[in-house]
Order: C-alpha cells, then structure tokens, then sequence
C-alpha cells in the first residue's frame, strides 16, 4: 500500500510537471495568466463535483468541510497569489528556489504538529531533494528586492501548511470528494476575482485545449493522486517526492519547447532521482 502512495505522488509529479509547459504554450496562444487561473480553478470544480454528485458520494461535514474549504479559498489562493507576485520582483529561478524550501518545512511542522517519525532515509532523501532543485532551477541572483524574497519565502510556507492541514483532512474524506471542495474553495476566489478585473475569455479551440490540458492533467489528476499519495505515504515523503516535477519540466521543456539543457541542471535531476529512489527503496521494504 505504501509503494502505492509512492506511485500516486510520482503520478502527481509528472501531472504537476507539465503545467509549465501547458502555461507556455496558453501563453503562446494569446491568454494571460487571470484567464488560466480562473478557468482552470472553476472547470476542474465543475467537472469533480458533477462526477461526485453523479457517484452519489456523501460530501463531509461541520468542521472538516471547513477545513476543505479553507484549504482551497485561502491557503492554495494564497500560495497562487504569493508565488507570481515573487516571480514579478524576482524572477522565476529564485522563486522556484525559494518555494521548494517547502519540503524542509513541511519536516519540521510533521514533527511538530503531527508527531511524524522521520528517518535516517528521510534526512538523506531531504538533502539530496534540496540540492537537485537547486541544481535544476538555477542560481541566479540578478534581482534581488526583499519583498520578493518575502513573497517567495511565504509562498513555501503557506504551501506547507496547506499539506500538513491536507494530511490531517484526508484522514476523514477521499481524495476526490476532498479535491471537488478545496477546488470549490479556490474558484471561489477566482471567480470573484475574475468579476472584478478585466478577463480575456479564449475563443479558439486552441486556447480552450491547453485550458482543458492544465485543468484534467495538471489539477485533477494532480491533486487527487497528490492526495492519494499523501494519504498512504504522509507529508513529509509526499513533499520530497514532489520535487520530481522539476525534473518532469526539465525534460518536456527540451522535447517539446526546445530549451537548452546545461549539465547542472542533468546533475540536479539526478539528484533528484537518487532522492526519490531512496525513498523508494524504503517504501519496497516496509
């Protein structure tokens, strides 16, 4: 069972990997990023809770349905919100950076908050995570502005907290009627948002494509097999594991959007790989 959750959050990895390269090519299709937002938050609410409501299952209750909610209209909207404002004042290396802090926190509040034993494996795997990301993104410090870092540093923890919450929620509901309310949540916020400023709506079948693409691959199967995961495997290897998705983008960037890939970059995602393959092996013997 516990390989199983390995699988899920390898699953969730590549899914969330790709939402780069499906941004790029909206972007090159002449959308902005209000427009993927909002669409992809309110289609992927729609379609998982249609298919919840069709299933007939039961939607939870007083304060875990809170908690859900919570976890969609204010941490995943927050963390949305806090990692672009990083990328304007920063730049997308830095932020990447920055936001992959979010495993070592994660660590430290499991311990903290949820009593989470961690192993001689998991200090290793950590090492080896934070290394290969960093290798992979880039150090690049052309522009430094402090409320940038402050964005970026906000950005790791408040998606920390959103998995340490999502651990103890997904202990009472499935991950798919848990991911149909937190993305309730999230297009919530959206959709007000969307209300108040000016949304460019796609109007051509490309555009709605990579809009369908974000919003099945890299949402709803990237969140319900993230929960999934989490569920079997807990927060703290769920987060490491994560961090695989860079090396999905890595990858898909040069086959399909023609970047260059430099050797610490091939270094970094072997770092990554030697991480993933050590938590691997301790999920085969456990």
């Amino acid at each position: 069972m516990k390989f199983l959750g390995f699988t899920f959050i390898i699953i969730s990895a590549i899914s969330f990997g790709l939402m780069p390269i499906f941004a790029t090519l909206c972007y090159k299709s002449g959308l902005n990023i209000k427009t993927i937002l909002l669409f992809r938050f309110l289609i992927a609410a729609i379609l998982i809770n249609i298919y919840i409501i069709l299933k007939g299952y039961s939607y939870p209750r007083g304060k875990l349905l809170i908690m859900l909610f919570f976890m969609g209209a204010v941490l995943y909207s927050a963390q949305a919100f806090l990692y672009f404002s990083a990328v304007g004042l920063i730049g997308s290396s830095l932020t990447s950076i920055l936001l992959y802090l979010y495993p070592s926190i994660v660590l430290f509040l499991s311990v903290i908050l949820l009593k989470t034993k961690v192993y001689k494996q998991d200090i290793l795997a950590l090492i080896f995570t934070t290394i290969g990301a960093i290798l992979v993104v880039g150090i690049r410090f052309e522009n430094i502005n402090l409320l940038g870092i402050i964005f970026g540093i906000s950005a790791a923890l408040v998606y920390s907290v959103y998995i340490v919450v999502g651990t103890k929620a997904m202990q009472g509901t499935t991950p798919i009627v848990g991911t149909g309310v937190i993305l309730f949540g999230a297009s919530s916020i959206y959709v007000i948002y969307g209300l108040s400023t000016k949304i460019t709506i796609p109007n051509t079948f490309e555009q709605w494509g990579w809009i369908f693409a974000i919003t099945v691959i890299s949402t709803l199967v990237a969140i319900i097999t993230f929960f999934a995961g989490l569920k079997l495997i807990g927060p703290v290897k769920a987060s490491m594991i994560s961090t695989f998705e860079l090396v999905v983008t890595l990858i898909c960037a040069y086959f399909l959007l023609g970047e260059k890939i430099e050797f610490i970059q091939i270094a970094g995602g072997v770092f990554i790989l030697i991480s993933a393959l050590i938590l691997a092996k301790e999920k085969v013997k456990s």
